[in-house]
């Protein structure tokens, strides 16, 4: 076949992981010799994979009151081998959901308009786009997922949202959201939306002068996110940018290379990235030389920057060329890969772990904050209550004015 491999830093989201149970019913368990029922041959208790996923399936197409079926049987069993090493990033994505996943890294796809977040497993709304379907109905940030069409669960990861929210353009997907009340305390109350699924470019940065500061916000690292941080750089500095504020909160990660390129137009030479892959000698990802400005930079993370935006914070923290303000962030510090497959679709799974410039571990641990600035995630929402923004702003301002 031909296989693609993409090194990427995926966004720090979780896979649920299945866990086996029998609630509101009976079992009736039978001692059996193996190969005394349909679909179960001796041979299979051998230690082979195969032979043993093969024997069960076969079991379950004879006798189960629900048979599998091809589809679902193979997705089930990919992931569950995906599981069974504790990566709890591994996943697997069938034809249709890995186009999904591929047109998101692209920067456009079907779907709602909203930026996903996740804490402790739940995924919630970080951001609406305007004019998309999902601003249209009413959705708000931290607005958190409990229904997906028809489908409840104490906890949604992002990943799980993605797949199930996803779709072809025209078609409908129902939801309901939990909403957090507005003074932060009470219950959270239920809003249910159907919306109809649409393309959606969304504005992956947004830039402006704020005084003689240059304010970058980067969504998240797809194909894109170097190029147009350097034009956004480039255009601030002909209007007068004299120091830089580069929002990384919420950003979930995405590509490597992008981390990489985004660092090299701060920092001139030397390692950004150190990964340890199993086997092989530590590999340095070195900066590009396409730095573009010696301006000072301050760069805001919180406890949802994650992956490339720990490997881009990292790096320009090691070498002293930003300030990090705001709080720790996730601590998520392993590579994955995706792997095309023959039948369509793809598997990502955890290959490597990586090290800042100083060999700091981030995965697990995070990058504190130079200046630590705690803050409601609700006022993130204004600029006038933005209290980690207000001071990264002052910060950068009396950097420039040294």
């Amino acid at each position: 076949m031909n296989k693609v491999t993409k090194a990427i830093l995926a966004v720090a989201l979780s896979v649920i992981v299945a866990s086996s149970g029998f609630i509101g019913g009976f079992v009736v368990a039978r001692a059996v010799p193996t190969g005394a029922l349909t679909g179960i041959p001796s041979a299979a208790a051998n230690t082979d994979v195969g032979s043993r996923v093969d024997a069960i399936n076969q079991l379950l197409k004879d006798r189960a009151l629900v048979p599998t079926n091809d589809s679902s049987a193979t997705a089930g069993a990919i992931q569950g081998l995906l599981d069974s090493n504790g990566d709890k990033y591994a996943t697997y994505f069938d034809k249709k959901h890995y186009q999904y996943f591929s047109e998101e890294s692209m920067g456009a796809f079907g779907g709602i308009g909203v930026v996903l977040g996740e804490k402790d497993g739940t995924a919630y709304v970080v951001e609406v786009y305007k004019g998309t379907p999902a601003y249209k109905a009413g959705v708000k940030a931290r607005d958190v997922f409990e229904v997906i069409d028809g489908v409840k669960r104490a906890k949604w990861t992002s990943d799980e949202v993605v797949k199930r929210v996803r779709g072809e353009e025209g078609t409908k997907v129902k939801i309901t959201m939990l909403r957090p009340p507005a003074s932060g305390k009470g219950a959270m109350a239920e809003k249910t939306f159907t919306l109809t699924r649409a393309k959606i470019t969304y504005p992956n940065i947004k830039s402006e002068m704020n005084g003689t500061v240059g304010y970058i916000r980067l969504g998240q690292f797809n194909a894109k996110s170097a190029s147009d941080v350097k034009a956004a750089v480039q255009s601030l500095t002909k209007q007068g940018a004299k120091s830089f504020v580069l929002d990384l909160r919420d950003n979930p990660g995405g590509l490597l290379d992008q981390a990489i390129a985004l660092s090299s137009l701060f920092i001139k030479d030397g390692v950004i990235v150190r990964v340890d892959e199993r086997g092989v000698p530590e590999k340095e990802y070195r900066a590009n030389g396409d730095k573009i400005t010696n301006a000072p930079v301050v760069v805001l993370i919180n406890g949802d920057s994650a992956s490339a935006s720990e490997i881009a914070a990292g790096a320009l923290q090691d070498y002293g060329r930003a300030t990090l303000v705001g709080e720790k962030s996730f601590g998520k510090g392993s590579v994955q890969t995706i792997e095309e497959l023959p039948w369509g679709g793809a598997v990502k799974f955890t290959i490597a772990h990586y090290l800042t410039p100083k060999k700091r571990v981030i995965n697990g641990k995070g990058l504190q904050p130079d200046v630590l600035v705690k803050m409601d995630r609700a006022k993130e929402l204004d600029k006038k209550t933005d209290t980690q923004l207000i001071k990264a702003l002052s910060l950068a301002r009396n950097a420039a004015a040294k």
